[in-house]
């Protein structure tokens, strides 16, 4: 047996390709019919092995799909050429038209098709050689499923959580689950729960459960996704729609905005959020227009409401938002005060908020000190919560009577000097009007500077000079420290010295070495010493993890020393590693010759700026670059772009100054590595004047300004880039205003003037040939219009077309048209065809719509009634008489409709009667009636000649009758059985059946062959015996001669039959060779032997036809049981040659023929 294949088989389907693998049926040819759509067409298989054909075949396979059949040949092909044939029908049988020629050998056919439907294939083969065969798979395309029609019967309620659909026709329960069906709309319903109205196994009307419920007045549409089985169970996938509209929910309305709180001067947008998808009227308050959106700028908080109403329904709602404007102010005016003024507090209204400003030193409390300020007109902010801000101006006037002085007794009187402003007043002890003091007595004195309405004072002391002249040596590592000298407000100089009032000494300033310091007052000084011993590795530094090993730099003084600390790895030269050390500080000691250490602290990290960027005015101050306004690290990196300088102490500052307006990199690098940030420079003022615009100009950028700033006000439709549009801010004044965020901002006034643009309504793009009446619609009235004679036409009556349709309206700034291009296309008309009418009952009509016109390229569709498919031709079979209407639409035609009323002949049954039941082949009769009302007309077996009644036919006989209604010409067909008893028949064959038997096989068996007997009588020479059927007798007449065998039987009506013939033996011969065996197993003759007596010796051969001996032996008790060496030798003509030496001593030779039977 050959191996089962696997095809895998694909089935094309409405949204794309399935493929999926099946088994095909394997059929072996043999006389049958088949309606399989695949499979695979194997030979019989009946031969040697189960592997080959058999001998003697003549089978007519047939497969009957009813669609085209193509059949494709194994290139392993092989018959017996010329002997076994191969012939392919299209149609039933194999009278229907051959396809291709006789096929026959080792040469596959090519692939057959048959059209029909069906495929007749015709197998015959010799009674010989029989070969390997052949092997076919065929396939037969069919057409694809037609889905049921979904609809939605009721619209869902407002606030329903359920939405019920129908089918056209059932479906199986298992293909509606939940996650086939999904639902589009508003709110994105989710399908939750299924429940499908099962009869039985299938449904047709199926409940969603959705969440959200159905709250909106909005369409829906639901889509079920399906596979259906055409007829040869491929799967085919539609996805079924269908749409609803949700008309019951009251309306409800939200306003939103982004903002509900803003800063006076600001501005923000509200929408009305109307919980449906139909179109509105809006209507706002406080003279808002009456758009979806509008841009309110409060300058208090204020209450804003809005009333919706629902085109079509009529229903409204109503709902209002507070739009909270913040103002924070400061509580004092702009004041003027002295630069000597003690630090006081700030207020504002609403507290809370935070301070900032040149002099502020508490930024929450709100502390202004003049002195830290300095003199000038400095802007202070309050920013409150919310972001919202106020500022002030106070005006600090410069008074500073200048630093503490000290003097000797008795010394010269001398001028104060570097206060500020010139030309005050001094007063006090000892001190004239123009500052000039005389320190003639020891004391301290407090003396007074006044200029206008500030005044400042200094200390003066005198006394006489004294201190430890000679200091205790330090390591110049030592930290720096105060030298003791009295009375206060004398002048230190000298190396090392870093303040000159306070005289601190700073070794590592003044370095290694002895150093003479001074403190000097006015009239006298004194000379102090001081011994540092050199020790300096430099000072606190920073590393980059991927900066490599560091040689220290400045070498360390003096040299010899030792290091130590995390990071070095070696400690006589001091090489540092930062990756071994880690990030964070790392402390490195020298341990220098002379005794004394030094210490440094290395911060090992990655260059960063962490503020990415900074804001700025144009008329700013320089700021400086350090960790509080950049978040730099290390401190002891490098900056560098444009803006960029250095101060005397080496800090770097950005002026913004200097680069003006716009956008600038800064880069910071350390130690191998760098972090950047962007500077952004905005302009104190927009240098931009107040503007006067026609409502048409198209939106435009007000002014180039870096980013980061924010534009506010009507008609701001890009906050950033302060793209400001006419359109939107509508006709009137507004203010504009720019912000950025360093603080600065300006503003200026657009006024728009109003604008009309000029409108063509009411038209639609396309038409086709519609009949309706349009009404053109034009914006603003007084125009000039073109295109059409008229404002009103009727596509019907149009010419087919493209129109173009102009209106202009206005002047100059604020002149417009508006353009509109209609087709006119030739409307859709239809030709109704039917194929039958009137139809006799069962019959059916194809009923076929054949568009023409109508929208180009357009998909036509057809809406049937009566549930039918929607396509142009439908089959239909009605049982009674019925209208069918079809609508047939293109998406832009006025429908077509077409109808027909099928008339259906009522059906009718002819009733039959027959004679008694006879014997098979005696003379019977059958006679036809019809109950309903009418003429009818009986032909008998198709001779219209033939309506005799009844009509005459031998028992047993199959006939066919036709009854025909004359009035209406319908017919009905009928195959009729004239009754009889079952066909007897009287016949044996003796075994052997030789004409004369030879006598040495006298034994003569009577092999049964009648039919439909059951009893009867076998008389065989002179024996008579029962007949029983199946049974074979046995008979040995015993001498050679001839006689008699007759078989009587009978069946179970009483019908005889009769046979008889006679059997003649043969005298008997010494030598005998049968000329036929059957080696079937069945006990008889299943053996060839040479028999006879007197053989001395014998030599015993059979030969095939091609010659090949097939059995030898060499004495008569030793038969051929009809095997080869390759198994059971086939039915077929054998030959023979015998010779034999006899005890006589004679010789014989014999040859023949012998048959072998299966």
């Amino acid at each position: 047996m050959r191996s089962r294949r696997v095809l895998l088989a694909s089935s094309a389907f409405a949204l794309g390709l399935v493929v999926r693998g099946q088994y095909l049926p394997e059929f072996n040819m043999t006389d049958t019919v088949v309606t399989a759509c695949k499979g695979i067409l194997l030979d019989s298989e009946l031969g040697p092995n189960e592997e080959l054909y058999s001998n003697n075949e003549d089978f007519t396979f047939t497969i009957n799909t009813g669609s085209t059949i193509t059949l494709i040949f194994d290139d392993v092909f092989c018959l017996e050429q010329n002997y076994d044939f191969l012939t392919f029908h299209d149609g039933p049988t194999i009278a229907s038209p051959q396809i291709g020629p006789v096929y026959s050998g080792i040469i596959a056919p090519p692939p057959v098709v048959a059209t029909s439907g069906q495929l007749t294939v015709h197998f015959v083969s010799d009674a010989t050689v029989a070969y390997c065969g052949f092997e076919a798979q065929w396939t037969s395309v069919v057409a694809p499923p037609v889905p049921p029609v979904m609809t939605i019967p009721v619209a869902p309620s407002c606030g329903s959580p359920t939405l019920g659909i129908a089918l056209s026709y059932p479906l199986p329960c298992d293909s509606l689950y939940r996650d086939a069906f999904a639902i589009s709309g508003m709110g994105d319903p989710a399908i939750t729960a299924i429940a499908p109205d099962c009869s039985g196994a299938d449904a047709s009307q199926i409940q969603l459960t959705t969440d959200p419920a159905f709250e909106r007045n909005c369409p829906y549409t639901v889509t079920f996704t399906c596979m259906l089985p055409d007829a040869c169970d491929s799967l085919w996938t539609f996805v079924l729609t269908a749409t609803t509209q949700v008309t019951t929910c009251p309306i409800a309305v939200d306003i939103v905005t982004a903002f509900d709180t803003v800063c006076a001067g600001s501005c923000t947008q509200l929408t009305a959020d109307v919980n449906g998808c139909l179109t509105y009227g809006y209507s706002w308050s406080n003279g808002l227009p009456g758009t979806e959106s509008v841009n309110v700028c409060p300058s208090a908080t204020t209450t804003y409401s809005v009333s919706v109403t629902e085109n079509g329904t009529g229903a409204t709602a109503t709902d209002d938002i507070t739009i909270v404007v913040l103002d924070p102010q400061i509580t004092a005016t702009p004041m003027t005060v002295c630069q000597s003024l003690e630090a006081f507090d700030l207020t504002a209204t609403p507290p809370g908020g935070t301070w900032s400003g040149p002099g502020i030193i508490d930024s929450l409390a709100g502390t202004f000190d003049p002195d830290t300020s300095g003199p000038g007109t400095h802007i202070i902010h309050y920013t409150g919560i919310g972001g919202c801000f106020d500022e002030i101006i106070i005006a600090v006037d410069s008074m500073d009577a200048g630093l503490p002085q000290a003097a000797c007794p008795g010394s010269t009187p001398f001028l104060q000097t570097g206060a500020t402003p010139q030309g005050g007043i001094w007063s006090g002890p000892f001190i004239q009007p123009d500052g000039l003091f005389d320190p003639n007595t020891a004391g301290s004195y407090i003396v007074t500077y006044t200029a206008g309405n500030c005044s400042d004072t200094i200390r003066i002391n005198v006394d006489d000079i004294a201190g430890q002249t000679q200091l205790d040596t330090v390591c110049q590592s030592t930290w720096p420290f105060i030298i003791p000298a009295s009375p206060f407000g004398g002048r230190w100089s000298g190396p090392g010295i870093t303040d000159t009032i306070m005289g601190v000494f700073d070794p590592d300033e003044a370095e290694g070495g002895t150093h003479t310091l001074q403190y000097a007052m006015h009239g006298c000084d004194l000379s102090f010493t001081i011994h540092v011993k050199p020790v300096d590795i430099g000072d606190d530094r920073s590393a980059c993890p991927s900066q490599g090993l560091i040689t220290p730099d400045p070498a360390a003084v003096p040299p010899g020393g030792v290091w130590s600390g995390d990071g070095i790895v070696d400690a006589s030269i001091g090489t540092y590693d930062p990756v071994q050390a880690g990030n964070g500080w790392d402390q490195l000691t020298y341990a220098a010759p002379n005794g004394c250490t030094d210490t440094i602290g290395i911060l090992v990290g990655w260059t960063e700026v962490d503020d990415d960027t900074l804001f700025f005015c144009s008329g700013d101050e320089a700021l400086i670059l350090d960790e509080n306004t950049t978040g730099r690290t290390p401190w002891d990196g490098a900056w560098s772009g444009s803006g960029l300088f250095q101060n005397d102490d080496d800090e770097w500052f950005f002026d913004p100054a200097v680069v003006g307006t716009g956008m600038f990199i800064l880069h910071f690098d350390a130690n191998s590595c760098g972090d950047s940030l962007i500077a952004i420079v905005h302009p104190s003022s927009l240098g931009t004047q107040d503007m006067e615009l026609c409502g048409a100009t198209g939106p435009f950028v007000i002014a180039p300004v870096p980013p980061g700033g924010t534009w506010s006000g009507d008609g701001i439709i890009d906050s950033e880039s302060g793209v400001f549009s006419p359109a939107e801010a509508g006709s009137g004044a507004h203010i504009i205003r720019f912000d950025a965020p360093a603080g600065c901002g300006d503003s200026l006034t657009i006024t728009i003037q109003p604008f009309q643009q000029a409108s063509i309504g009411g038209v639609e793009e396309m038409y086709c040939g519609n009949d309706m009446p349009v009404e053109i619609q034009l914006f603003p009235p007084g125009g000039q219009f073109t295109g059409l004679n008229d404002t009103t036409f009727n596509p019907a009556y149009l010419d087919p077309g493209t129109y173009t349709l102009v209106y202009s309206t206005g002047f100059g700034a604020c002149s417009s048209s508006d353009t509109v291009i209609f087709t006119n296309h030739a409307p859709l008309t239809t030709l109704f065809l039917v194929s039958q009418n009137p139809i006799c009952g069962g019959g059916g009509s194809v009923l076929t719509v054949v568009p023409s016109g109508g929208l180009p390229g357009a998909s036509i569709s057809f809406q049937w009634d009566h549930g039918l498919f929607p396509i142009a031709q439908q089959s239909v079979i009605p049982d009674s008489s019925d209208t069918y209407i079809v609508m047939t639409t293109d998406g832009c035609s006025d429908p077509v409709i077409d109808s027909v009323t099928l008339v259906v002949h009522p059906p009718f049954f002819p009733a039959f009667s027959f004679s008694d039941t006879l014997c098979h082949g005696e003379p019977g009769h059958v006679t036809g009636t019809v109950a309903e009302p009418g003429t009818y007309s009986f032909t008998w077996n198709g001779d219209a000649g033939t309506e005799e009644v009844p009509y005459p036919a031998p028992a047993g006989e199959l006939i066919t009758v036709h009854v025909e209604n004359e009035g209406t010409g319908c017919g009905v067909d009928t195959l009729l059985r004239i009754p009889g008893w079952p066909a007897l028949t009287a016949l044996f064959s003796p075994n052997p059946n030789e004409p004369c038997v030879p006598f040495e096989q006298s034994l003569i068996t009577f092999i049964d062959l009648s039919n439909n007997a059951i009893g009867g009588t076998w008389t065989i020479g002179s024996m008579t015996t029962p007949y029983v059927p199946g049974e074979n007798p046995d008979y040995d007449h015993g001498q050679a001669g001839s006689y008699p065998v007759q078989l009587v039987v009978y069946n179970i009506g009483g019908c005889t039959d009769s046979f008889a013939l006679e059997v003649c033996i043969a005298p008997s011969t010494a030598i005998f060779i049968p000329d036929i065996f059957s080696p079937n197993g069945d006990g008889n003759n299943d053996r060839l032997f040479v028999r006879g007596g007197g053989i001395a010796s014998m030599e015993f051969r059979v030969f095939d036809r091609w010659g090949g001996m097939v059995f030898h032996c060499s004495d008569n008790a030793t038969g051929w049981d009809g095997t080869t060496g390759n198994g059971p030798a086939p039915s077929g003509v054998y030959v023979y040659t015998f010779s034999a030496t006899m005890l006589s001593g004679k010789t014989l030779e014999m040859n023949g023929d012998l048959t072998l039977v299966r």
